[in-house]
């Protein structure tokens, strides 16, 4: 997964701009402006729920075209008491073809007058910075670990689904992994298939050692990805270091799932064998797993995850869809608004596939008060 999606020279996200109706899959803010806006929102009560800290910082992992950052910031500069305390955003993109788009929708003004290179990271790397007109200054890094300590506010949207993920299924007492192997077989129109392990590896034991996957019985598949462990556990010691709070939000269950590998082009599913580096490739996440890492050596505090239509309704999306209605000129603006939230909400569309995990460096707060949506999650 990690070859075929972000190999320098042929990974798929190194395409460019791979979103949209003219490409192969369409996210949530592509879909509405509401979306982007309403998570914005979400960040102003978190920043007043966590004591209205005076230095801020946005962090996203895999921005795509910038769409939903664009939003978010457009939305938090209507509060300016808010908007002073932002530094800095900081995007965490491996395509050079997608940080172009997102130079493009985050900062306003010749880009390349503006585009410097310093010296100013942990590990003292030439970081590709732009400062926009308000201030706030755009950084571009490949992961977590290069972002200045600060108080942060962090999203990961369609994020952890494209991580690597390592497939397992129950031989007998055993988990054998399923491994990628060459298909030169006449029968077959792909080049790759998927074959089982004839022996259980050292790794399988490690990842497959927790109780839960004692009740498995024969044939069953599971899907488990250690980057996003990784990734997440970074996250949440980072913020238990310097203070914030963040959003996961994804197709996933709160449970490990098996054979959720799939491949997305011209907006169909096709098989993940098929002409890899052409198409999407993503898994379902297992949110479960997200909070283990979490709770993993850091005291940051999990919540949810809930759906995306319960986290879209507790911040008012019918509310902002009205006046936006209200406001639109034409009867096709008007119907784009209404379709757009019919599918950001519909429980058949995105609206229950999606969840949302929130998590804070709250343990400290006097009034344990919940974030905004996940009054009610466990």
């Amino acid at each position: 997964m990690r070859q075929v999606l972000v190999n320098p020279l042929s990974g798929y996200y190194m395409l460019g701009d791979v979103f949209g109706k003219q490409g192969d899959f369409v996210t949530s803010p592509e879909i509405s402006q509401v979306f982007g806006e309403l998570c914005g929102i979400w960040y102003l009560t978190e920043w007043m729920r966590l004591g209205q800290p005076s230095k801020t910082q946005l962090v996203e992992f895999g921005p795509g075209r910038g769409t939903l950052m664009s939003d978010m910031l457009r939305t938090l500069s209507q509060f300016p008491y808010f908007y002073k305390t932002l530094t800095d955003v900081h995007l965490i993109e491996a395509s050079p073809g997608l940080r172009k788009m997102q130079r493009a929708a985050l900062v306003i003004g010749s880009q390349e007058q503006d585009t410097i290179r310093v010296e100013g990271n942990k590990d003292n790397a030439p970081v590709e910075m732009i400062t926009r007109e308000d201030g706030i200054r755009v950084s571009w890094h490949d992961g977590v670990e290069v972002i200045p300590d600060q108080w942060s506010f962090i999203m990961a949207h369609e994020f952890f689904d494209a991580l690597p993920i390592h497939s397992f299924e129950k031989t007998g007492e055993e988990w054998r992994e399923l491994m990628v192997d060459m298909d030169d077989t006449n029968e077959s129109e792909h080049n790759f298939r998927i074959v089982k392990s004839p022996n259980q590896a050292a790794m399988t034991k490690t990842l497959l050692s927790d109780e839960k996957f004692e009740s498995f019985k024969d044939g069953d598949r599971v899907d488990i990805s250690p980057d996003c462990f990784g990734v997440m556990d970074k996250i949440a010691k980072y913020l238990n270091k310097n203070g914030g709070t963040g959003l996961a939000i994804d197709y996933g269950q709160n449970y490990v799932q098996g054979d959720t590998l799939r491949a997305i082009k011209d907006h169909k599913i096709i098989h993940p064998m098929s002409d890899p580096g052409s198409a999407d490739l993503s898994a379902d996440v297992d949110f479960s797993f997200l909070k283990q890492a979490i709770a993993n050596g850091s005291d940051i505090t999990a919540y949810g995850p809930i759906t995306q239509k319960d986290f879209l309704q507790s911040l008012g999306i019918q509310a902002r869809i009205e006046k936006l209605f209200k406001n639109a000129k034409t009867s096709a603006a008007r119907n784009a608004l209404l379709d757009g939230a019919e599918r950001l909400m519909d429980p058949e569309a995105m609206g229950r596939i999606y969840k949302v995990l929130a998590f804070a460096n709250d343990k400290s707060l006097e009034k344990k008060v919940k974030p905004v949506g996940f009054e009610n999650a466990i």
